[in-house]
């Protein structure tokens, strides 16, 4: 055989492959990611945060904190027990977000649960998250 023609067919059919890998380049990008992650080459994959928004939990923060703070005298002790539930379960929410700890789990109801609350409450703004809504 011609050696120019060797050369032309060899080129031909890189131009070929080419186009075969370019048409589907997303597949083939993501078999290399999970090869090269496989074998520790490439970096891992981006953890995607589990939980609703940081910003969505701040705005539950400012209502429910809200609610606590104007609530009427007389509301029922049921009622602020609740709004109080909800309270902590959001701080606990924030606290996970931003990789802070909470101890809601393990203290009990009374003066304990609100210090934890007071504490929680400073990390959260020292982690530079609003807790009170704008006047």
């Amino acid at each position: 055989m011609d050696a120019d023609l060797v050369v032309k067919v060899g080129v031909v059919l890189a131009v070929l492959a080419l186009l075969w890998v370019l048409a589907d380049w997303g597949s083939y990008r993501d078999r290399a990611l999970r090869l090269g992650r496989a074998l520790h080459v490439a970096a891992p994959a981006p953890l995607h945060p589990s939980g609703p928004p940081i910003e969505q939990v701040a705005a539950d923060i400012r209502r429910i904190r809200t609610q606590i703070e104007q609530a009427p005298s007389g509301v029922p002790v049921a009622r602020m027990r609740g709004w109080l539930a909800a309270y902590d379960e959001v701080l606990a929410t924030a606290c996970h977000a931003l990789d802070l700890e909470e101890r809601f789990s393990a203290v009990p109801e009374g003066p304990q649960r609100t210090e934890e609350r007071e504490r929680v409450e400073r990390e959260l703004m020292r982690a530079g998250l609003r807790l009170r809504s704008p006047a």
